[in-house]
């Protein structure tokens, strides 16, 4: 969920619906479209028309000890404002968990909302620019975040891992739910660094109540926006890994956190500072931070800025880094539906970001009256952990990346290669012919050669 009035994928449901999570491929989507959104994308553009290869579900040892993130490093974070030149808070902060007595009452969700905030913001540029201008600009900040890029097996947004594995644990069409389509566009860098790019067919959509629930304004009714973050669309985080070998880097999206005292927040050095500065390194004083901040406007729920064509992005210095002990992913149901709740939905979106606290808060038509906390390693999440299906598709997961990490290999630093996931449950690589959303080469001097 993004916050302050600009919408994200997620919300709550209504009527028994399944609430889908931020960005998620498994999201049903409104029917209504504004006219002012552009039309959606077709799923092939820019592909050839051979299929390069078909991938199957691999086959697993079901022994050994359960596969999941160790050794977890945060490397890097920031929040989106709403301007027209892509700007960004580094690190930024996640909204404050404010811990409001129950019952109070929520609206429905209206308004626009992003389906994928990083993609719109980036216009055609690739999206995980952000991802390395925070990770570079808190690595200068702390001594102890480092990073070997050359080392790393796979970059990618949660979203991506999560698609792959609904892919790996649809059974067919005879399963209840449909698999959505969806695609990943991949790319080289360095010698084996794949770098997994989001692509949506839309990067925003209308949230239409009631289907639309009302996740995203508990989060707004339920949280309060960090110091020097009031102008937020929305917190990412990006981690570092080991996921049964591989070292991973992952960016997602945070929707909370537990509020931090002077004495557990994370030292923010430099970024507190009143700065703001471009990519090209260039900066601007105290006066043009504040012309900056006072031109944000993300009040309305029906619009936002055109992105720029440049692929240069502002940073605005400040916020908090926040420990990764006090993440929280948020959560809405309703109190009718609150059993029915999917752990194997929603439990890899917890692990594949290593987000410790769920917050599960069940309404009557949009008054909360209770909330669930769940923590990962407790009791409950252990047992759902080591569930003999969850941890076939840890393990399916961890032997398909490696399978598309040879495949991207193989093709080389110029190899443009593309992941499409069909509704019946096919997943084939195809060559792309387009250039667009590609990380630019001097950006790729980070992995070697």
């Amino acid at each position: 969920m993004a916050y302050n009035g600009i919408y994200t994928s997620r919300g709550s449901n209504y009527g028994g619906s399944t609430r889908g999570s931020r960005g998620s491929s498994n999201y049903r989507s409104t029917t209504t479209r504004d006219p002012t959104l552009p039309p959606d994308r077709d799923l092939m553009e820019g592909l050839g028309r051979d299929v390069v290869r078909a991938l199957s579900k691999p086959s697993v040892d079901s022994k050994g000890d359960p596969v999941k993130p160790e050794d977890v490093q945060y490397l890097g974070s920031y929040n989106w404002v709403e301007e027209v030149q892509p700007t960004i808070i580094v690190p930024g902060s996640p909204p404050e968990w404010r811990n409001r007595p129950f019952p109070y009452r929520v609206r429905y969700d209206t308004g626009v909302r992003f389906v994928d905030q990083n993609g719109f913001r980036m216009a055609g540029e690739s999206c995980l620019l952000p991802l390395f201008r925070a990770v570079d600009i808190v690595s200068e900040d702390n001594a102890d975040t480092t990073i070997d890029w050359s080392a790393v097996d796979i970059v990618t947004d949660r979203n991506g891992l999560r698609k792959l594995m609904r892919w790996l644990q649809y059974s067919g069409a005879d399963s209840g739910e449909p698999l959505k389509e969806f695609r990943i566009d991949l790319q080289l860098g360095g010698k084996k660094t794949v770098l997994m790019h989001r692509w949506e067919k839309r990067t925003r959509e209308i949230a239409t109540p009631p289907r639309s629930g009302c996740g995203i304004n508990f989060e707004r009714e339920s949280t309060s926006p960090a110091k020097g973050c009031e102008r937020s669309t929305g917190h990412h985080r990006i981690v570092q890994y080991d996921f049964d070998g591989l070292k991973m880097v992952v960016r997602f999206e945070v929707d909370a956190c537990l509020p931090q005292s002077s004495a557990t927040t994370t030292r923010t050095n430099k970024s507190q500072q009143a700065s703001t500065r471009t990519t090209s390194g260039t900066s601007t004083d105290i006066d043009s931070l504040t012309d900056i901040m006072s031109s944000l406007n993300v009040a309305s729920t029906t619009s936002a800025s055109p992105p720029s064509e440049a692929a240069d992005i502002t940073v605005i210095r400040a916020g908090t880094q926040v420990p990764q002990s006090s993440i929280v992913e948020l959560t809405t149901r309703s109190e009718k539906y609150i059993d029915e709740f999917s752990w194997a939905e929603q439990y890899p979106q917890l692990l594949l970001s290593y987000t410790p606290h769920l917050f599960l808060a069940a309404h009557d038509r949009g008054t909360f009256e209770r909330m669930i906390e769940h923590k990962l390693g407790s009791e409950e999440l252990r047992n759902i952990e080591n569930n003999a299906r969850i941890q076939r598709s840890f393990r399916q997961l961890a032997a398909t990346l490696r399978t598309v990490q040879e495949l991207v290999k193989d093709h080389g630093q110029r190899g443009r290669l593309t992941l499409v996931c069909q509704p019946d449950g096919t997943l084939k690589v195809y060559e792309r012919t387009s250039q667009q959303g590609l990380l630019a080469d001097s950006e790729l001097e980070r992995f070697g050669v």
